[in-house]
């Protein structure tokens, strides 16, 4: 690797660094209810030792009507110490993931992507840029999500396999961070055993030649696992894929052999739906769970470069290299297909860096046609600099008057002027419309965690592992409760009540006389939550 390699991976790395933390506190405004537990877990466990429900150290953390993958709760722990309850805080680690994957990616690349040793480096920096500027890698970067945190791992245990095939002692470790990374995120529950799996008989003649290296490290990974098998018998493991899944579906009355079929073909279609060019680079999306306003996960140009370089694949496939990533291709997008959602990147990340590197090597192939320095020079400013302005354009403009109210930004601009009121008992609606205000609160606010426990601990209607997990908890946060309005308790002189527009009618307003305090705006300057005091006296 020479001074100039050197110096263009420095400059990839700083971008990237750039992209993923520049103002990460407050873009994309809000925070989601899933990043808030995740925070205020953290917290919970760093002050007591337990989680908001008061449990020791969990294998799987119940939060929101669900439950969460730990590891990226730990690891916020780390933040925590240093920097305190804040937005920045709970997105620290999905950043410094999104950065490492940068990373990972260029040395993987190098390492095992081409013979020659200086196509490897160059297709790894290429590698490297498409990740960096990748719109899905910026995007959930930028999120408190361990889907990101998990691809990561996984990608470090890709790295450690591909090296365990020249040197077999590697094997173990590599099982070993495989295995870590299916509780990282869900989906790496099912790639990360098919991956393993595959690779294994695949280049078995290797792996029987070493079979004490083999057995050790598949026995790692099967203990690594074992987590996993006692949470299936309590239904706390398969709780968020009955939430999100079409399985079961069919209908009532319905034969076994119509539900069969049934799966199949849906399976199919949401399978199938990831490989479409419209989803991966045309089709905006429009949730948190996709991407940004007016841009896909991958930019539109890549598309040409992606065919290209699957080509390459397909071409090299008796490769160990090709092969492992044309596997990755096929068996990355099963647990998306697996889900009721049709696209939704969120749940396959894997299979997204998979794509982006297949992208890196079409551009690779047109990189070797192209001979002239100024041709090469032109194209990537020209690429790169349209697509950092389009992304700048959709992600730090856009993004914040599109999704801001579905990501609470209202609620948290509601906080400080809740403070104004220390002396009144304030009800703050808790509908599906305002999802996660009360866990936002209590994180942001850094809500002393025994009270949080006693409080939640009081309201679980079934053990802390199950398949029954109550999602409408009533959180309390000091003098402010967020639950479902009960009208009989709105009376009195010192109740506040705050909900939305369609928290309150013309009826609900006379019959208890309320009275307008304040209003909470959004960017556009119009009122999204209203603060309500009543003249009603109690009977």
């Amino acid at each position: 690797m020479n001074k100039l390699h050197k110096l263009l991976l420095f400059f990839i790395i700083v971008g990237a660094i750039t992209l993923r933390f520049y103002n990460l506190g407050n873009v994309p405004p809000g925070l989601h209810a899933d990043g808030a537990a995740q925070g205020f877990n953290a917290f919970s466990i760093l002050k007591t030792g337990k989680d908001m429900y008061g449990k020791d150290f969990p294998i799987l953390f119940r939060a929101n009507g669900s439950y969460q993958p730990p590891i990226y709760t730990y690891l916020t722990i780390i933040p925590t110490i240093f920097l305190g309850n804040s937005i920045f805080t709970v997105r620290f680690i999905s950043a410094l993931s999104g950065v490492g994957l940068v990373l990972l990616t260029y040395l993987l690349i190098s390492h095992f992507g081409s013979k020659n040793k200086n196509d490897g480096i160059t297709a790894g920096l290429i590698a490297a840029a498409m990740v960096a500027i990748s719109p899905w890698s910026i995007h959930f970067s930028r999120l408190a999500v361990e889907a990101n945190l998990g691809v990561l791992i996984f990608g470090i245990g890709t790295y450690l396999l591909l090296a365990s095939l020249k040197k077999i002692s590697l094997f173990p470790v590599a099982a070993l961070i495989l295995g870590i990374s299916t509780h990282a995120y869900y989906s790496e529950r099912i790639i990360a055993v098919l991956l393993l799996g595959l690779l294994v008989f695949i280049n078995r003649k290797i792996f029987l030649k070493a079979k004490k290296m083999t057995i050790l490290g598949l026995g790692i990974f099967g203990l690594v696992l074992l987590p996993h098998f006692y949470l299936l018998t309590t239904g706390a493991l398969t709780k968020r894929l009955s939430q999100v899944s079409y399985l079961g579906n069919a209908g009532e009355g319905t034969g076994f052999f119509v539900n069969i079929l049934y799966t199949v073909k849906q399976f199919i279609n949401h399978y199938l739906i990831y490989f479409s060019p419209k989803n991966l680079f045309f089709d905006p999306g429009s949730s948190l769970g996709r991407t940004t306003p007016d841009l896909g996960v991958l930019y539109p140009w890549m598309v040409v470069f992606f065919l290209v370089g699957l080509g390459y694949f397909f071409r090299n496939r008796k490769t160990t290299f090709a092969k492992l990533f044309l596997i990755l291709l096929i068996v990355a997008p099963i647990p998306a297909g697996l889900t009721g959602d049709l696209f939704y990147p969120l749940r396959t990340l894997d299979y997204l860096w998979v794509v982006s590197i297949m992208v890196a090597y079409g551009f690779f192939e047109f990189w070797k046609v192209i001979k002239s320095n100024w041709v090469r020079a032109a194209v990537v400013f020209g690429l790169v600099g349209y697509s950092l302005a389009v992304f700048g354009v959709s992600y730090f403009v856009i993004f914040k008057y599109e999704l801001a109210n579905s990501s609470g930004k209202p609620y948290i601009d509601l906080m400080p002027i809740l403070t104004q009121y220390p002396d009144k008992k304030i009800m703050v609606d808790f509908s599906s419309r305002a999802w996660g205000a009360g866990i936002r609160s209590t994180y942001l606010t850094s809500a002393d965690p025994l009270s949080v426990q006693a409080n939640l601990i009081s309201q679980m209607n079934s053990s802390y592992y199950s398949s029954d997990v109550n999602a409408q908890e009533v959180f309390t946060v000091g003098n402010v409760s967020f639950e479902i309005l009960n009208w009989n308790k709105v009376c009195g002189k010192d109740v506040i009540i705050v909900g939305d527009e369609l928290s309150f009618d013309q009826t609900k307003t006379e019959e208890h006389e309320l009275d307008l305090l304040f209003t909470v705006p959004d960017y556009l300057n119009k009122p999204i939550l209203f603060g309500y005091s009543t003249r009603r006296l109690c009977k």
